[in-house]
């Protein structure tokens, strides 16, 4: 490397390394927009996530006054910042495969943005069956992924449950596309449970209709460059202290919010500093 080294730079030329196995996939995600893995979960961790989003979501309802008030504010049948309720799904946000493949497409500094459990009730149509981008009201496309988002299915996605639809390709195009592009495009994946489906944040889908009679849940994660803000902010939702590993505290974003002050940031860091010199 260069004598005078570098600072605020995620890619370099040994970023293509990071691909590895996921090579496939990531070509998938960058030209179509989306892409998946199967079998990322057993059923024993599918069945312990879906009961405990169901407790979680019970208790969002609970502190808000009742699901009629979120029903009002379009905000029914979604369990948000699942990970500050339980721990299974703080480990299902760190997943290695998911943290490697966030790492492939976007370089080793990112945060987790979101992590939002979406419960699709048969006969109910949820908000979320309107076309939208993970990142929304962005009418603007860039040359690299900013965002990518890890769609966790807790069962089976097809088009009878209700499964998501994608519009290829049009993380690509600032606008929305007609109809006819729509009709001709569209696409739903059709995945077992456990599987994952991975997507830049900006390409355009929506939840289908699910007309199986059982419900079919899934959990939503955003990751993305710290140039992005948290939906809700996960450290103060966890509490405590910030985790001793350094890159998961910055992924959870202890490390990109806001300092109260100047005194604040610089004492932010002075940690890693002192751990750097220490080590040499």
């Amino acid at each position: 490397m260069d004598r005078f080294g570098t600072y605020g730079i995620a890619a370099t030329a040994k970023g293509a390394e990071a691909a590895g196995a996921f090579a496939p996939l990531l070509e998938e995600i960058a030209v179509r927009g989306f892409g998946a893995l199967p079998s990322l979960l057993d059923d024993d961790k599918v069945d312990q996530l879906n009961g405990l989003m169901d407790d979680v979501y019970a208790r969002q309802c609970a502190e808000v006054g009742g699901e009629t008030v979120l029903a009002g504010m379009n905000d029914a049948d979604i369990a948000r910042c699942l990970l500050a309720y339980s721990d299974a799904y703080l480990e299902l946000a760190t997943h290695p495969t998911l943290v490697a493949l966030a790492r492939a497409v976007l370089g080793e500094t990112i945060v987790l943005l979101m992590q939002n459990g979406v419960i699709n009730r048969p006969g109910r149509r949820q908000f979320q069956t309107r076309w939208h981008r993970d990142l929304n009201y962005q009418h603007w496309v860039c040359s690299r992924p900013i965002a990518l988002s890890a769609l966790v299915c807790l069962e089976d996605f097809n088009a009878e449950t209700g499964g998501t639809a994608f519009l290829p390709g049009s993380h690509l195009v600032e606008h929305f596309p007609s109809d006819a592009i729509v009709a001709m495009s569209e696409v739903t994946p059709v995945l077992p449970r456990g599987s994952v489906i991975v997507f830049n944040s900006m390409v355009f889908h929506r939840a289908g209709i699910n007309r199986s009679g059982r419900i079919r849940r899934a959990v939503n994660h955003v990751i993305g460059a710290p140039i992005l803000a948290q939906q809700v902010d996960i450290p103060s939702m966890l509490g405590g202290e910030a985790p001793s590993d350094l890159w998961l505290a910055g992924y959870l974003g202890y490390r990109w919010n806001p300092a109260r002050d100047v005194a604040a940031w610089r004492r932010q860091r002075m940690a890693p500093a002192a751990s750097v010199h220490s080590a040499a």
